[in-house]
């Protein structure tokens, strides 16, 4: 036979808020249905029960409970008609103002208001029937589906003594759809305490909207929706009396005890789930027992403070008086609508009402055998052992039992373990023992530290001496910077000067070459000159030896005129005079010709000397004019690298300004360098003298000094 099932989802978990703190485990009374082997602990929601004690520890908000406020109030917007069935804890979350809720939800569109007190009377009579029919050993009531789904789950052996009855709500719900068919196509919501309802509800598939009380208070907080404004609505049907109690712990022995006086002396009333639980579990090993009396009855409830309290009212760390207050008001109400001044009368006739709506197999409840959803491994000795082991545990004295862990004991925790539903890590033994290996570690560690600290400071030392001595070299290298500056500046200046100078003198050395082009042509110009006279000369020359000829002949002439003169005698010594004259004349002539000649000769000789000197002259006018070009040609080059060389000053100058600055920021940076090796050293000192008064705190387990130290470090830090 399967007996397995799935169960609804009433918890789910906000992994970014959960913070593994193992406060969920503690509270739960069932344990295995967390698993806390990852980073986060998750439930299985197969094996919850929901009784939500997890959601009530959980300080961080993580464990959010699941109900269906949003899709009711979105079906009812869109105009689905459906009616309200109403828990008595009402009274208690909406005190004065519950009716007026009604009134609220009717202007949203619910056609009608049922009071579950009213079922809950009902209830009383379904299970005081069945106590009188079948006699059983005992019964365990079950208005509570939290108790319902841990006897199916964890103890099976108890459901055939769960009560074979609906809870007060599904007994409402069935009433209505028996007896009210006016609103056999309304879907029902039911306002109600407790999440884990989903389950009944959805099991049973005769409730559409589990509603709880908190979620609905939540969203008239956001829609700032006041309740005294909205008008009175009483509930259909006949009226509760002592069943409007049943919310509040003892209630059901309340309402029992008006049609079976006595029946509390036999009956156990019991609520809250650390005690609960461990009585059932208790009761599931005696319960085969024949020597042993049960109570006939046991009224239980999961929540401490009852429904009034319950993991749907948000209400379960409220006052009990506080809580209890409205619902006994509102039973003192009631009973005063009926008849007050008979009372043996006034039950007779309610009964009568009452089981009106009573038949017989309406309100029978079966249940299901979900232990197979609990498949659990219990580790043998051996497998203990092993496990205990990643705990760290190698002995009984490591058998703490401490509790830190959730579930109680180690050999739980190690069961948890064995079945990956929690992991080492979260063993408080476990961690004390890292820590104490950590401990051992640090002071190693810490040895180490202090004894590197102390090589560091003799290493700061001989740093600090390198510092200062390059300190001290900066201040010379600025010195020299200084002086190469102040020299470079004067040589930048001399050079900007010959730069200026030589492209002043550029001109003149233009002006040398041209006037020495214009010399070589002057000089070409007088040696031709001196050519074309020598010429001349010559021509003279030629002329002079025609004009010597002429002489001779003249003088010859004379001679022969002389001869005849003498042969003429008397007659003819005119005539000799006049060749007389003529011969001297001719002589004259021929000295001058000779004197005029060697005159010549001597000036042509003179010119020729000259020609010759004039053509040395013009061949060294030409070779210094070429000379004059090429010192034209290197001066230019010069004085154009000169004027280079004096636009690139202005370069240097600058280059030789940021020098300078940057070994005023080096001399700087040095000199903070000395201030940050200074304390540097005074830090690493202090260090050192905390690192030993920590390693001391630490293997004297002084926490106090290690708190004190630890406020000495921010404090410095600060």
């Amino acid at each position: 036979m399967d007996n397995k099932g799935s169960l609804s989802h009433v918890i789910e978990i906000d992994e970014e808020r959960c913070i593994n703190c193992y406060a969920c485990i503690t509270a739960c009374p069932v344990k295995y249905c967390m698993d806390g082997s990852g980073k986060k602990l998750n439930v299985n929601h197969n094996l919850c029960i929901g009784c939500g004690c997890c959601i009530t520890v959980c300080s961080h908000k993580a464990r959010i409970p699941i109900d269906d406020t949003n899709c009711f109030f979105e079906d009812i917007k869109q105009g689905k008609s459906m009616i309200a069935v109403v828990a008595p804890a009402v009274a208690s979350v909406f005190p004065d103002t519950f009716l007026r809720l009604n009134g609220y939800l009717k202007s949203l569109g619910v056609k009608a208001f049922f009071d579950v007190s009213f079922g809950a009377e009902l209830t009383v009579v379904s299970y005081l029937n069945y106590i009188k029919a079948e006699k059983p050993r005992t019964v365990i009531a079950q208005p509570c589906p939290a108790i319902v789904s841990y006897v199916e789950l964890y103890h099976p052996n108890l459901i055939p003594y769960l009560a074979p009855a609906d809870s007060p709500m599904l007994h409402t719900v069935k009433m209505i759809r028996e007896y009210f068919t006016a609103y056999k196509d309304c879907k029902i919501a039911v306002i109600s305490p407790c999440i884990a309802k989903k389950r009944e509800f959805d099991e049973t598939g005769l409730v559409d909207y589990n509603v709880t009380m908190s979620a609905l208070k939540a969203a008239l907080e956001r829609k700032r929706v006041n309740l005294s404004t909205f008008p009175v609505i009483e509930y259909e049907g006949m009226q509760a009396e002592r069943a409007a109690g049943f919310s509040t712990p003892g209630g059901l022995l309340d309402t029992a005890e008006r049609f079976v006086p006595g029946i509390r002396r036999n009956t156990r009333k019991i609520e809250g789930t650390h005690t609960i639980y461990p009585y059932l579990r208790g009761l599931a090993h005696l319960i085969d027992k024949p020597n042993i009396e049960f109570p006939l009855l046991i009224d239980c409830l999961n929540c401490e403070f009852g429904c009034n309290g319950g993991t749907g009212t948000g209400s379960a760390h409220g006052n009990l008086d506080e809580l209890e207050f409205p619902v006994k008001k509102r039973i003192e109400e009631l009973e005063k609508k009926i008849n007050p001044r008979n009372q043996e009368k006034r039950l007779k006739k309610y009964n009568k009402k009452l089981n009106r709506f009573w038949k017989k197999g309406l309100y029978n409840r079966t249940y299901k055998n979900l232990s197979g959803n609990y498949s659990l491994t219990r580790p043998n000795e051996q497998e203990l052992t092993e496990i205990y082991k990643t705990m760290e545990k190698y002995s009984d004295a490591d058998v703490y039992d401490c509790t830190a862990c959730g579930y109680g004991s180690c050999k739980s925790m190690a069961t948890a373990i064995f079945n990956n539903l929690n992991k080492p890590g979260n063993c408080a033994h476990y961690n004390l023992k890292l820590l104490e290996e950590e401990k051992n570690t640090t002071v190693y560690i810490n040895n180490q530290l202090k004894l590197h600290i102390n090589r560091a400071l003799g290493v700061i030392e001989n740093i600090n001496d390198l510092v200062e001595k390059l300190n001290l070299r900066i201040n010379i290298q600025c010195e020299s910077v200084d002086d190469s500056t102040a020299v470079t500046e004067e040589m930048v200046t001399a050079l900007k000067n010959t730069s200026e100078f030589s492209r002043k003198k550029k001109d003149s050395v233009q002006a040398l070459i041209e006037n020495a082009s214009k010399s070589q042509e002057a000089m070409k110009e007088t040696n031709n000159a001196v050519q074309n006279i020598s010429q001349s000369i010559d021509g003279i020359g030629s002329a002079i030896k025609i004009i010597s000829v002429i002489a001779s002949n003249t003088n010859l002439l004379s001679m022969n005129a002389a001869i005849e003169a003498a042969h003429a005698g008397n007659a003819g010594k005119g005539f000799a005079v006049v060749a007389d004259e003529i011969r001297r004349l001719s002589e004259t002539t021929r000295e001058n010709s000779r004197n005029i000649s060697q005159t010549l000769s001597a000036i042509i000789a003179g010119i020729n000397a000259a020609s010759k000197r004039s053509g040395d002259a013009g061949a060294s006018i030409n070779t210094m004019s070429e000379e004059i070009n090429d010192f034209g040609s290197i001066m230019t080059e010069l004085i154009d690298t000169l004027t280079e060389l004096s636009a690139k000053s202005s370069g240097i100058t600058g280059a030789l300004a940021t020098l300078k600055e940057h070994s005023n920021v080096v001399k700087t940076d040095y000199a903070l360098m000395l201030s940050l090796t200074d304390k540097l050293r005074y830090d690493i000192n202090m260090l050192a003298a905390m690192s030993t008064d920590i390693v001391k705190a630490i293997e004297n387990n002084d926490h106090e000094l290690i708190a004190k130290l630890v406020a000495q470090g921010e404090l410095t830090e600060k």
